[in-house]
Parts: C-alpha cells; sequence; structure tokens
C-alpha cells in the first residue's frame, strides 16, 4: 500500500469535471435532495472507485463529519439561489452572483473533506488490479451504509447509475 495524498485543486477540477459529465448532475442532485447524499462526498467516492482506492465506513463517516459544519450554510444558501431563479420571478444577475457564491462554499467544503480524507488511512489497491472489473470496492458499500441507504432501493438505484457515469 502507498499513501494517498489527494490536492484539493486536483479533487475539485476531478469533480467539475465528473459532474458536468453525462447524466452524472441530475442523479447527484436527486440523491442529495431526496436522500441526502452530499454531493461532494458522492463525488469523492467516484474519485476512490476511479483511483482504485477504498476508504471504509469509519473513515467516510469521518469524511461526511468534516463536511457537517459547511452543510448548513450550503443547504440555506442553495435554498436561497433557487428561490432567485428567473424561472421563479429573480433576477439574473443576482442569481448568477448567488451561483457563484455557492460554488465557493462548495470549495471550502471540498477543502475540509479533502483534509479528512488526507488524514484516513485509505486503501490503495495499486495499479495490477486496476483492470480486475471483478473487485467490489467496498467505498461504495460504505456510502450506502453511512447515508443508511441499504432498505432504500430507489436511492441504490441512482447509486448505481452514478457508478455506470465512470464507465
Amino acid at each position: 500500500m502507498q499513501p494517498l495524498n489527494l490536492e484539493t485543486s486536483a479533487f475539485w477540477a476531478y469533480s467539475v469535471s465528473r459532474y458536468t459529465k453525462g447524466d452524472m448532475a441530475p442523479l447527484a442532485i436527486l440523491l442529495q435532495d431526496n436522500h441526502k447524499v452530499n454531493v461532494n462526498v458522492l463525488l469523492l467516492i467516484c474519485w476512490c472507485l476511479e483511483n482504485n482506492t477504498i476508504i471504509n465506513l469509519p473513515q467516510l463517516k469521518a469524511v461526511i463529519e468534516a463536511a457537517a459544519p459547511t452543510d448548513s450554510t450550503l443547504q440555506a444558501h442553495r435554498a436561497k439561489r433557487k428561490a432567485a431563479h428567473p424561472d421563479n420571478g429573480g433576477d439574473r444577475t443576482v442569481y448568477d452572483a448567488l451561483k457563484e457564491e455557492e460554488l465557493e462554499l462548495e470549495r471550502a467544503q471540498q477543502r475540509d473533506i479533502v483534509t479528512s480524507f488526507n488524514g484516513q488511512s485509505v486503501t490503495y489497491l495499486g495499479q495490477a488490479q486496476l483492470s480486475s472489473s471483478n473487485i467490489f470496492n467496498a467505498s461504495i458499500a460504505a456510502l450506502i451504509n453511512a447515508y443508511s441507504l441499504r432498505d432504500n432501493s430507489e436511492a441504490r438505484r441512482l447509486v448505481s447509475l452514478v457508478i455506470k457515469q465512470l464507465s
């Protein structure tokens, strides 16, 4: 095993590229709005899957806990932005400014997530195992258990669809 050090800027670039590809954004928003899954944590799980890294449940819970202080601020800001949407009678300039502010809040949350992640002893499986499709990455199970989605077939279906977006 080799220690990992995820760079905040690299994770932000990864997140933007992943979030804007295919159906990732609408799937992530559904998981966020309907199942209380933090999108930045979901993107971290995606990063783990694509980088052959396993974060277990206690480690993921620590990451989620690190994101918690900014979560309520983000949720309140997101509601304010949605209410200001031009489709709701809001001003486009105000909406765009709120969207930029929200992105800065997301970046701040990602810094907290990356700091916590880098403090965990996650497992890196190595390049040799990257090609094996028979390996189940336990990071998925950690996500499902951390957000209590095990008995929620709709949420598990959405998680599966997110994972398919990585292909």
